[in-house]
């Protein structure tokens, strides 16, 4: 059965100066490789953080990251396979490749598809 992963890269305040002394000796890496997908639950994998921060999600096919809100700007990325995105009572069908823009503070969630 093939996997599939959807991504949300998370800002968090300004990528900065002081944010890659931050991020150590880690400035290339996969994000792939750094989520290890869970059948039972969706897998969350913190991949650095400091003034920028990305977290790498995978679901399986039906799971869902239920509603919820970010305090910042948040940037969805879909990695690979089709997920539903919905926020302010509107759904959007996303797939590899796609992205949207997500206000702070704007409840929101994600449904993968297949």
């Amino acid at each position: 059965m093939k996997t599939v992963k959807y991504l949300i890269p998370l800002a968090i305040g300004f990528l900065s100066g002081p944010a890659f002394g931050e991020m150590g000796n880690k400035m290339k890496g996969s994000i792939s490789d750094s989520v290890q997908l869970k059948k039972e639950d969706k897998s969350v994998a913190s991949l650095f953080s400091g003034s920028f921060k990305v977290v790498g999600i995978g679901l399986m096919k039906g799971q869902k990251l239920e509603k919820h809100t970010t305090p910042t700007s948040a940037f969805l990325y879909v990695q690979s396979g089709a997920v539903v995105f919905s926020m302010g009572g509107k759904m959007e069908s996303l797939r590899a490749g796609d992205y949207f823009a997500i206000p702070p503070k704007e409840m929101h969630e994600v449904e993968r598809l297949q």
